[in-house]
């Protein structure tokens, strides 16, 4: 018996049974090789296996409740142990140890002369009791004997004197083993400590011990005897047998509530009783009478015409309507969400209902924020999820622009806003871009995620994306954990996503500049254009800034003076973000006044609020106190820090400082006109000018700035606001300007883009400077610098994409088999520029966590969000006609540091251990390779030829082109028809075969998605297709869209008259043959197979037919009729035997190319390998050196006394 999550699994003499916890069965196997069961042991998340005094090991999925696979054994097996291998203890005394995916024996060890009693495994080690045979009878072995599981040597035996019968491996203690024997003694022993006390134990008992355990917690022991008596042991005075149980789930016994009934509860909670007689609020008939409509309003035009005499009010009838007669209106019930696409389908296919529209978000042009009401587009949005995913939810209702939004229900989506503000940053977005076209060898680069999110909003055009893969890899970087940037699991009124965003925008500028610093972008040159010759061109011994510190990086000279001794010192910093000082208020005055007009009032008397000018400059200009180490005085003194400007950034990226839980400065009126409302505080543009001793900040034109050494004009192109309702939870948005030369739409209309997750809106340019105090604060500003010409960019973009990445075969797996290498890899001139390459592409993916669900008042369940999946497989194959047509040249399995939850082996076909480096056979591979080879397939137009792609592409998170995309759930689909249908069915019915009997294998699938595609253009060039596809849907409709196996509808295609009557014809298909498409479905051992009709057969045909016909005809000319047949079928049979015979040289001729492509293959990749290890060898001892170099640097700078010339040091890196 095995108690698991499912239930309870036992087994019998000859059936395995699995019920649930309350003892409902869920399902009981029988079968003819179940003959002696003794044992079974849980292999993976629903599969477990049986053996026992029988020939045969059986594999059973406690999902579907089958037996899935049979392995032949040549031992009796009665006891199994699931470790890293499977342990099975024989009745001869021996050890087997089984692989788990294969179950094909890997050692075997001679511990016993006689039958094994029990056995336990715990890591790598294994001990096991038994009998030794002396002089033809059975003893009990005194030795428990221990083995090393990795090197397969026995390790010293424990003495037990009174004759071991039961094991169990301590679950807290690794090397600590129970002993027990049937007479009732049991000590605890230390594998590895023998030398330590030994204490035997013995049970009050007056029968024998059959059976022990030990429980999860380690503290107790319970020993069962034979005369039905349970004794338990703890270590402990008051022990527990687990410190985090789950509940009992015992039969729910209902008991009369009591009910405390609140203004909050729901009066579903409160339960009807049953009544013998009639209660009072049961109305007699006689009382009860209907009522009519609500009576309409009186328009207006008759209210203002009417005159009253005494009670009564007369006025002329303006003939709106027909006397005694009232217009009936329809209830129109406005929706803030739109419809699912399969409602929208619905309604198209069976008419619309009235009574039920949606709300457009196009409605509120203009809004006014100083109401205090939300709009509808600035609330928070969410994704609803129907029975048939995400893919069912209507993104398009809230984007009707050109650009792509963002969805939400990935981990730290917060960070959205900001990366829409990246995306529309030129300069960086050209960085970024450039970023993926060279070699990167970090797993985990954030300018590489960013680049592949870029080319994807390029390419979307208004479609919605995804940053799921640039958030992944945000989520492995230490420092932003340790910097609390992770978005909470359930964030709440409190979670203050503005402080989050502003630290989350220092953080990414910082790590893009650390990525590019290690490796330059080739070919890139960005210069600022500034008056100040000496801050832009640095000694020729300083660094060359980053291409982030060239637009990011603002110049500054900190200073910090020791007030004791007076030493000076100067360093050069970059910072990427500026944040602002603000004043605080003199006065508490608090945001709840009721009177607005009151509240304006005292803002206006404490103090004048300041302006965004002066903010700034004192922002830029700060000076501070504080008690730092002088070097020269050897103790801390009080100094004096100042900063000063040295040249001024491309773009100027502003941290407000403003959060939800500090509301000081937003009450202080810096966002308030004079009567309370919401004033244009910040400025489009401004004007700043920086010598050596001033800033100055100019909001208008009215001051000239020439006079300042470094001057530059900024331009409002970004804002990240939080917008907060009461009560409710906040989220973020931003303001994009986008403006495009080329666009014409963009020219007339206001450039100005709301974002708000997935919900992208055109907005006026007055909703950008406008924060009502309410609900709407600014957290982060993007100004772009616009007083001279663009600067120099310079990038070497190449003529056509890489393609290297598809000829080199990379694994990362230390034990890659290559009897599971499947694949050819893409050779250079199979790439042709005239010719658009056609490939068939099929996934494979596992889920990193489960789907929550809710069920409903009225019992239906509800999908809260789905499972989040990651891709585990994938395989391309070449679809061009030639000698390598159906051949893959890229079977990638994707490695994940992330644990998985369910590795959905009967869907995916991957098992446990497939995508770990250390233990894969398969070619392993990260996610970043594996996409990069996709998005170079995507760049050099290859046609995409799967089923179900857009599911598969959504998962990858990579945008194709809809021209390049062949599904072939949409080619065999009718739009009026709800009926999607599976590949299993399609190619049942046109290619004659059955596939996914027992797993997914994604090669298999990828091949009959494109023989379904060949097969597609084969019927549309005969003119049927429309025909075939209406029989498709007639013959899924009888069978129940089940394939029956064996029988096939008769192929296409048919003569006229012909009359289907269900499956049950045999047939082949014409475009692959059935030996081909074996071939195809097993890609290491080809089949040279082939459909020869049979001269018996053929002629029975033409004689029914003749017969069926009614055709009248002399023997004399039937006779010769079947003479010409039979020597014609004689003639066709003879060119189909050499036809074989040339088929046959032809693949013996190919298997030896394949033989000689597969050496070079390998001597390829074992240089490729040297190659790239020489290289990251390289790559880290640069680095190392660099860091050595700034570390030596900066300790000669703390030695070195002031020098008057600070400018001519080595600035330190931070």
């Amino acid at each position: 018996m095995m108690v698991l999550d499912r239930g309870i699994v036992s087994i019998s003499k000859d059936s395995i049974h699995l019920s649930n916890r309350r003892g409902v069965a869920s399902w009981n196997i029988l079968d003819e090789s179940a003959q002696d069961l003794h044992s079974i042991a849980l292999m993976g998340n629903a599969e477990i296996v049986a053996a026992g005094q029988q020939d045969k090991i059986l594999s059973i999925n406690m999902i579907r409740g089958i037996v899935t696979k049979k392995i032949d054994t040549d031992s009796e097996i009665v006891v199994m142990k699931k470790s890293r291998l499977l342990v099975c203890g024989s009745t001869r005394g021996d050890l087997i140890l089984h692989d788990p995916r294969s179950l094909a024996v890997e050692h075997r060890i001679q511990a016993h002369t006689g039958t094994i009693s029990d056995l336990d495994v715990s890591g790598n080690l294994i001990v096991t009791c038994g009998f030794s045979d002396r002089q033809g009878t059975l003893v009990i072995d005194p030795m428990v004997k221990v083995y090393d599981m990795r090197t397969m040597r026995s390790l010293a035996p424990l003495p037990f004197p009174n004759g071991p019968s039961f094991l169990k491996m301590h679950p807290k203690l690794s090397t600590t083993v129970c002993i027990a024997s049937q007479t009732g003694q049991f000590q605890m022993c230390d594998v590895g400590n023998l030398s330590s006390g030994i204490q035997f134990y013995q049970i009050n008992t007056a029968s024998y011990i059959n059976g022990f355990d030990i429980s999860y917690s380690g503290e107790m022991i319970a020993f069962g005897d034979a005369s039905n008596v349970v004794h338990v042991w703890g270590d402990k005075p008051e022990p527990q047998m687990n410190h985090f149980s789950n509940p009992i789930d015992a039969p729910t016994i209902t008991m009369p509530p009591t009910v405390t009934v609140s203004d909050s509860d729901p009066l579903s909670s409160i339960g009807m009783p049953y009544y013998q007689e009639q209660l009072l609020s049961a109305w007699p008939a006689k009382t009860i009478f209907p009522v009519g409509r609500k009576p309409q309003s009186i328009p207006a035009a008759i209210m203002d015409n009417m005159k009253m005499i005494d009670f009564v009010g007369y006025a002329p009838n303006p003939g709106l309507r027909l006397r005694n007669q009232a217009p009936s209106l329809p209830k129109v019930t406005l929706r803030d969400t739109p419809k699912f696409r399969s409602e929208q389908q619905k309604e198209l296919y069976f008419g619309k209902r009235k009574g039920s529209t949606t709300a457009a978000l196009d409605d509120e042009q203009e809004v006014d924020l100083t109401t205090g009401v939300v709009p509808k587009y600035y609330k928070r949005v969410e994704i609803k999820y129907s029975k048939f995913g995400v893919e069912d939810f209507d993104f398009g209702f809230y984007n009707k622009t050109q650009f792509g939004g963002l969805e939400t229900h990935i981990a730290n989506s917060y960070c959205n806003a900001l990366l829409q503000v990246l995306f529309f940053t030129p300069l960086l977005r050209t960085l970024a871009k450039a970023h993926i076209g060279q070699m990167c060898p970090r797993e985990n680069c954030l300018t590489c995620e960013l680049g592949f999110l870029f080319r994807m909003l390029e390419d979307s055009n208004g479609q919605n994306c995804q940053a799921r893969n640039f958030l992944r890899a945000f989520s492995t970087i230490p420092q932003a954990s340790a910097l609390g940037l992770f978005e909470p699991d359930e964030p709440d009124v409190k979670t203050l996503y503005s402080s989050l965003i502003q630290n989350f925008n220092r953080f990414v500028l910082e790590q893009l500049h650390q990525e590019c610093s290690l490796d330059r972008v080739p070919g890139v040159n960005i210069s600022s254009n500034s008056s100040n010759s000496a801050a832009t061109n640095p000694p020729p011994s300083v660094l060359t800034p980053s291409p982030i510190q060239q637009v990011f990086g603002m110049k500054t000279a900190s200073t910090s003076i020791c007030s004791h001794c007076g030493l000076e010192e100067e360093r050069i910093m970059y910072p990427f973000v500026l944040d602002l000082m603000w004043p605080k208020p003199t006065s508490n005055v608090h945001q709840s006044s009721k009177n607005h007009h009151h509240h304006a009032a005292s803002i206006k008397q404490q103090q004048q609020p300041m302006g965004f000018a002066d903010i700034l400059k004192s922002s830029i200009c700060r000076e501070s106190h504080n008690r730092v180490w002088c070097t020269q005085c050897q103790q801390y003194q009080p100094t004096t820090s100042r900063k000063s400007l040295l040249d001024l950034p491309l773009v100027l990226s502003i941290n407000t400082g403003i959060s939800s839980k500090d509301t000081s400065t937003v009450s202080s009126g810096m966002f308030l006109d004079e009567s309370g409302k919401g004033a244009d505080w910040l400025p489009l543009r401004f004007a700043l000018g920086v010598d050596s001793k001033n800033v100055q900040v100019i909001e208008d034109d009215s001051t000239d700035i020439s006079e300042f050494g470094i001057t530059a004009e900024y331009e409002l192109t970004a804002v990240v606001s939080q917008i907060q309702a009461p009560g409710e939870v906040a989220h973020l948005v931003s303001h994009v300007k986008v403006i495009s030369e080329n666009d014409p739409e963009l020219c007339e209309g206001s450039p100005w883009y709301f974002f708000n997750d997935f919900l992208v809106k055109n907005v006026q340019e007055g909703e950008v400077s406008q924060f009502p105090s309410a609900w709407k604060t600014p957290s982060i500003l993007y100004y772009t610098r616009v007083n001279h010409s663009p600067p120099p960019l310079t990038t070497e973009t190449p003529s056509a994409p890489d393609t290297s990445i598809l000829h080199v075969d990379l694994s990362i797996s230390k034990y890659r088999d290559p009897s599971y290498v499947y694949h050819q890899l893409l050779r250079p001139e199979e790439i042709k520029q005239e010719e658009k390459l056609l490939i068939a592409i099929d996934t494979e993916f596992v889920a990193l966590s489960r789907e929550e669900t809710e069920i409903r008042s009225d019992g239906t369940k509800s999908l809260l969000r789905p499972p989040r999946m990651s891709l585990a497989r994938v395989s391309v194959l070449r679809g061009n006609e030639g000698p390598l047509e159906y051949v893959p040249f890229i079977d990638d399995y994707i490695a994940t540091s992330e644990p998985v939850v369910d590795y959905l082996t009967e869907f995916s076909g991957i098992q446990p251990g497939d995508l770990d480096p250390s233990l894969s056979k398969h070619t392993l591979v990260p996610l970043k390779v594996a996409y990069k080879r996709l998005r170079v397939l995507v760049d050099i137009g290859c046609i995409f030829v799967g089923h179900g792609l857009r599911q598969d592409f959504r998962i990858i998170n990579i945008l194709v082109p809809p021209e390049q995309v062949k599904d072939t759930v949409d080619i065999f689909h009718i739009k009026n028809r709800q009926r999607k249908i599976s590949l299993r069915f399609l190619v049942w019915y046109l290619l004659h075969q059955d596939i996914q009997s027992e797993t997914h294998n994604s090669i298999e699938d990828a091949r009959t998605a494109l023989a379904l595609y060949k097969k597609y253009l084969e019927l549309t060039e005969q003119g049927i297709f429309q025909e075939v596809l209406e029989d498709i849907y007639n013959e899924g409709r009888k069978n129940n869209w089940k394939p029956i196996p064996g029988q096939f509808p008769a192929p296409w295609p048919r003569p006229p008259g012909f009359t289907s009557t269900g499956a049950g014809a045999s047939g082949t298909p014409s475009s692959v043959s059935n030996a081909t498409f074996q071939n195809l479905s097993r890609p290491a051992t080809p089949s040279t197979a082939s459909n020869v009709p049979s001269a018996n057969a053929t002629g029975a045909q033409n004689v029914g037919h003749a017969q069926s016909s009614g055709i009248q005809m002399s023997p004399l000319a039937y006779a010769t009729q079947q003479q010409q047949q039979q020597q014609l079928q004689f003639q066709q049979l003879q060119q189909q035997q050499q036809q074989q015979q040339q088929q046959q040289q032809h693949y013996h001729m190919q298997q030896q190319m394949q033989q000689q492509i597969q050496v070079q293959q390998q001597q390829q990749m074992q240089a490729q390998q040297q190659m790239y290890l020489q290289q990251k060898h390289q790559h880290q001892h640069q680095l190392h050196m660099q860091q050595q170099h700034h570390h030596q640097q900066h300790i000669q700078q703390q030695q070195q006394p002031y020098r008057p010339f600070p400018q001519q040091q080595q600035p330190p890196k931070y």
